[in-house]
């Protein structure tokens, strides 16, 4: 009992910190970062001066890593996870608007720099995620496989057919669900963007994963770990996506008509807070059906 009232109190002492602490704190170094043009329509990499973007991009993401992996291994990993996608939340809900940034400077360079940024961010966050377990602990926590993020787990997991299914689905229905649901770069759409792709993502590449299992005597439980990475990916893959169509060319008229694709208006930080707190959510809901299934069927008739 007493555990587990310390256990709660680490937990909500862990949210209050992130939410109202380190979270504006990172959200108040990112307004510091301008567009060439003097507003706050930019990500880190495309700001007027990138040295004092990257410097900026450096703080808080230092600044995240060490909460999370504190966080992570003071109370336990899944708890770090959610945590640093608070904190980025806050980051990418007080940002400026893609839509207004491409405006300004509608080529493949600026397409180029967000892909790189998302890409920094990504690992950023994938090595706070490996630092969040000691590697002499690594695999003794049985009852938590599911959040393991240490190289040889994520080794594992990502060469195998499950683990490569499962990525692959989470950047394609990523891609899809960032298309259909963004119609607009407002920084809470595009966060909430971020936040379903995550949840959609968890879903399907859960799904995936444990229809490739059946028929298996004895079916791992599908990890974050590929998942979340497919979901990184995709804002990766968007840019590169948006210089082959529309291109920078045709990228201008569709910001003055409304119709930016929905992959463009996510920002960098936002794609790595969804893949950090929509995955577990998707995810664990395809997993408790299953155990539900799988409890049903092995009731006597």
């Amino acid at each position: 009992m007493i555990e587990a009232l310390a256990l709660v109190g680490k937990q909500w002492f862990a949210r209050i910190v992130s939410l109202c602490v380190v979270g504006p704190i990172c959200a108040g170094i990112a307004s510091g970062v301008v567009a060439p043009d003097g507003s706050r329509h930019t990500t880190f990499l495309t700001s007027h001066s990138m040295g004092s973007g990257i410097v900026a991009l450096a703080m808080v993401l230092g600044l995240t890593m060490v909460m999370g992996i504190v966080i992570g291994r003071g109370v336990d990993r899944r708890e770090g996870f959610l945590n640093i996608a608070f904190v980025l939340g806050w980051v990418a809900w007080t940002s400026g608007r893609m839509g207004e940034m491409y405006r300004f400077s509608a080529d493949s360079g600026t397409l180029i720099k967000v892909a790189i940024e998302t890409l920094i961010i990504a690992l950023a966050m994938l090595i706070a995620m490996m630092l969040m377990t000691k590697p002499d602990k690594a695999g003794s926590e049985p009852d938590d496989e599911v959040s393991r993020f240490d190289c040889s787990f994520i080794r594992a997991s990502l060469f195998n057919t499950r683990g490569i299914a499962s990525m692959f689905a989470a950047l394609a229905s990523g891609l899809v669900i960032s298309y259909l649901l963004g119609q607009s770069d407002l920084p809470g759409q595009s966060t909430g963007v971020g936040f379903f792709v995550g949840i959609g993502a968890g879903l399907i590449g859960t799904l995936v994963s444990t229809s490739m299992g059946k028929g298996s005597d004895q079916v791992a439980a599908t990890p974050f770990a590929p998942i979340m990475i497919g979901v990184m990916l995709c804002g990766v893959l968007g840019p590169v996506i948006g210089m082959i169509q529309p291109g920078s060319g045709g990228l201008l008229a569709l910001i003055i008509s409304g119709h930016l694709p929905g992959y463009l208006i996510v920002s960098p930080i936002a794609w790595s807070m969804g893949a950090l707190l929509g995955v577990p959510i998707g995810h664990s809901w395809v997993e408790h059906s299953a155990q539900q299934v799988t409890n049903a069927q092995a009731k006597p008739a």
